[in-house]
């Protein structure tokens, strides 16, 4: 399922909010909050990367973009308040407002729109996430956005769907409020992503991220698996081999007639056939990126 069959115009993605971090010291501060290193921030590029706590538990995925004098982070909706809470914590001094940007607006780029900052589709105010390959979220001032989706139908639901499916389908993980603090970076493959810098220095739970990567401890991955028709499964529903937990789901989503999921399991358990709670067979798929086999 493609977020491009349903967005052919500019359409909301009411799932995902934006925290603003406003300041002359925004890329300073965020350099020592998150595993991405956000000087890269400078040249335009959208960077994946990990708020941690200090013993290196993922509380939340945003995507990092620059634009004029703040950097925004892109994240589930239900996300946004909760981070802004947790970052306040650590500015002290540092010149930095954080807040929920509530006057801007995410939606899907319809496929086949030019590779732009969107200045030339009349607003000057509006910027860019590269989200992943073949997605981009473009920003617009939120009165501006009902001008985009005139007498647009509620698809709402079938868009969220269709995003998070692409994003399983990619292998990018998504932690929201249950499994937050639940698996360390590289559980969740971010140091395959290109969202981990190990040569940026110090920041929140950097010493944990560190030790687990250099050390040779990964023995989680996160995995794809499709389940027959059903539910979806809830963040830290566990998957069984043998009648033993052996993987917990990241995120789900229906997918066809079918559900597909993320999940991080054993290394052990790597390409096998795992069972749901409910009985249900979790068939592993590929991913689009190649997993170590052993760490």
């Amino acid at each position: 399922m493609d977020p491009a069959d349903y967005c052919d115009r500019p359409t909301p993605l009411t799932f995902l909010g934006l925290l603003r971090i406003a300041g002359p010291e925004a890329v300073a501060f965020l350099q020592g909050q998150v595993t991405h290193d956000t000087r890269l921030l400078a040249d335009g590029r959208t960077l994946l990367a990990a708020c941690n706590t200090p013993q290196g538990r993922v509380v939340a995925l945003p995507r990092l973009r620059q634009h004029g004098d703040a950097v925004y982070a892109l994240l589930p909706a239900v996300l946004v308040e909760p981070l802004a809470a947790r970052l306040r914590r650590f500015v002290l001094r540092a010149k930095v407002r954080l807040e929920p940007a509530l006057d801007l607006v995410a939606l899907a780029q319809p496929a086949g729109t030019a590779q732009s900052e969107p200045a030339a589709a009349g607003d000057p105010e509006g910027f860019l996430f590269d989200y992943a390959p073949g997605r981009r979220v473009l920003v617009q001032p939120r009165d501006g956005s009902s001008r985009a989706v005139p007498d647009a139908p509620d698809r709402s639901g079938d868009i969220e769907n269709a995003w998070w499916c692409a994003d399983i389908a990619a292998g990018l993980p998504q932690v929201l409020a249950a499994s937050a603090e639940a698996f360390v970076p590289q559980m969740l493959n971010l140091d395959l992503l290109d969202a981990i810098s190990f040569t940026k220095g110090c920041y929140t739970g950097q010493e944990i991220v560190a030790r687990t990567q250099h050390l040779g401890r990964i023995k989680r991955r996160t995995a794809r698996f499709r389940l027959a028709a059903g539910p979806a499964l809830p963040p830290l529903a566990a998957l069984l081999l043998d009648g033993g937990r052996v993987a917990e789901v990241v995120m789900s989503a229906p997918c066809g007639e079918g559900v597909e999921l993320l999940a991080v399991a054993n290394l052990q358990a790597w390409g096998r056939t795992l069972v749901t709670e409910d009985g249900r067979e979790a068939v592993p798929l590929a991913l689009p990126y190649e997993v170590p086999a052993a760490d």
